[in-house]
């Protein structure tokens, strides 16, 4: 279950994020992941909208993946947090 603790990760970001803009949705996490990677977009929804189904700062949000082209980069990297404030 790899994809859960990456997923800890991503939603400790951003709920930093929520709290330094005082956001009230979250409407998209864009990722980027390494061309090796063997994380799954849907395998990652699945996982964050089962963690935050009890949310409702987290109703409908999406996390977007794109590959990354580079090999040498981390496996994931947080590019974008879409939110509602």
């Amino acid at each position: 279950m790899h994809e859960l603790s990456v997923v800890n990760n991503i939603l400790k970001i951003v709920e930093r994020v929520c709290e330094e803009n005082n956001a009230k949705k979250v409407l998209k996490i864009n990722i980027k992941i390494n061309p090796y990677s063997c994380l799954d977009e849907e395998n990652l929804n699945f996982i964050f909208s089962s963690i935050t189904k009890e949310k409702e700062i987290y109703k409908d949000t999406k996390i977007e993946v794109k590959r990354s082209l580079n090999p040498s980069e981390r496996e994931y990297i947080v590019e974008n947090i879409e939110i509602e404030v």
